[in-house]
C-alpha cells in the first residue's frame, strides 16, 4: 500500500481541531445564554446526568444505562415545559441585535439616579428594572410599550401619584425606556423578605429570575434600594446609587 501524503494527515488534524473548537464554542454560548437565570443550575445537572450516562455506557452497566436512557427521554420534555420562558428568552436573544451598556457616558444612569433621588425625597414609589444580559422582553410585553430617552423628568412623571402608569415597573433597555406599568413576578411571601410590600417583592422576584438590576423606591419610607440576584441592598443615597449602577450596568462586561 502506498503511504498517505502528510498533507492529508495535516488536513484531517486541522478539521478535528476546528470541529472541537466549534463544539466548545457552541457549549460556551449556550451556557452564556442561560447564565444568570434559574436554568443555569439545571444545565449543570444535565451535564452531570450526561456524564453518568457516558460512563455507564463505557463500563457496560446495562441496567443503569437503560434507566438513564429512559429518564433522558422524559426529562427532555419536562425541561422544555418547565423552562419555556427561559428558552423563549434565549431564542429572542439569539435572533435580535443587542446594545451593551446604557450609554458611553453613563448619561442614562445619571438620569435614573437623579430621578430616583427626587422621588425618594417626596416618598413617591418607583420600580425600575435595567436590563443586562438576560432579555426582559416577556416582562415588557405585560405593560405599556414606550420608546423614549431616559430623562429624570420623564421618569418622575411616569411614577407621579395618580399617573396612569404609576403602578407596575419600568423597563430600561439599551439606554431607553421600552415599557412601563409592567408586571414583575413576586417573590414568595414566605421567603426572607416576607415583611416587605408588593413593590419590593416584585423587585426581588424579577432579580431572582433574571440578572436585571432593579431599583425600588419605598413609598412609605422614601428609601432607595437595589434588588440583585434575589437579594436587597441596604438603603442607598443618590450618590451611592449612581456609583452602584455604573458598576453593575455601565461597566458590566459584554
Amino acid at each position: 500500500m502506498y503511504p498517505l501524503p502528510s498533507s492529508l494527515f495535516t488536513l484531517t488534524a486541522l478539521k478535528d481541531v476546528v470541529d472541537i473548537l466549534l463544539v466548545a464554542t457552541l457549549i460556551y454560548q449556550v451556557y452564556g445564554l442561560f447564565s444568570g437565570t434559574r436554568a443555569v443550575n439545571v444545565l449543570r445537572g444535565v451535564g452531570v446526568f450526561v456524564g453518568a450516562w457516558v460512563v455507564s455506557s463505557l463500563l457496560g452497566l446495562t441496567a443503569l444505562n437503560y434507566l438513564l436512557s429512559k429518564a433522558a427521554t422524559v426529562g427532555l420534555f419536562a425541561l422544555v415545559v418547565v423552562f419555556q420562558p427561559e428558552l423563549r428568552a434565549a431564542l429572542e436573544r439569539i435572533g435580535r441585535p443587542r446594545v451593551r451598556g446604557i450609554s458611553p457616558q453613563g448619561v442614562a444612569l445619571h438620569e435614573i439616579a437623579r430621578a430616583t433621588e427626587r422621588m425618594a425625597e417626596r416618598k413617591t414609589g418607583a420600580l425600575i428594572a435595567i436590563e443586562r444580559r438576560t432579555p426582559l422582553g416577556e416582562y415588557a410585553a405585560t405593560g405599556v410599550t414606550i420608546d423614549a430617552q431616559v430623562s429624570a423628568p420623564f421618569v418622575e412623571a411616569l411614577f407621579a401619584r395618580n399617573a396612569p402608569l404609576h403602578d407596575g415597573g419600568m423597563i430600561i433597555q439599551g439606554g431607553r425606556v421600552v415599557a412601563a406599568a409592567c408586571l414583575f413576578p413576586l417573590q414568595s411571601s414566605d421567603g426572607t423578605y416576607k415583611r416587605y410590600g408588593t413593590r419590593h417583592r416584585a423587585a426581588i422576584g424579577l432579580s431572582e429570575l433574571t440578572d436585571a438590576v432593579v431599583v425600588v423606591v419605598s413609598e412609605e419610607r422614601g428609601s432607595i434600594r437595589i434588588a440583585l440576584s434575589g437579594r436587597l441592598s441596604a438603603d442607598l443615597t443618590g450618590t451611592e446609587l449612581r456609583d452602584r449602577l455604573r458598576e453593575l450596568v455601565y461597566e458590566v462586561k459584554a
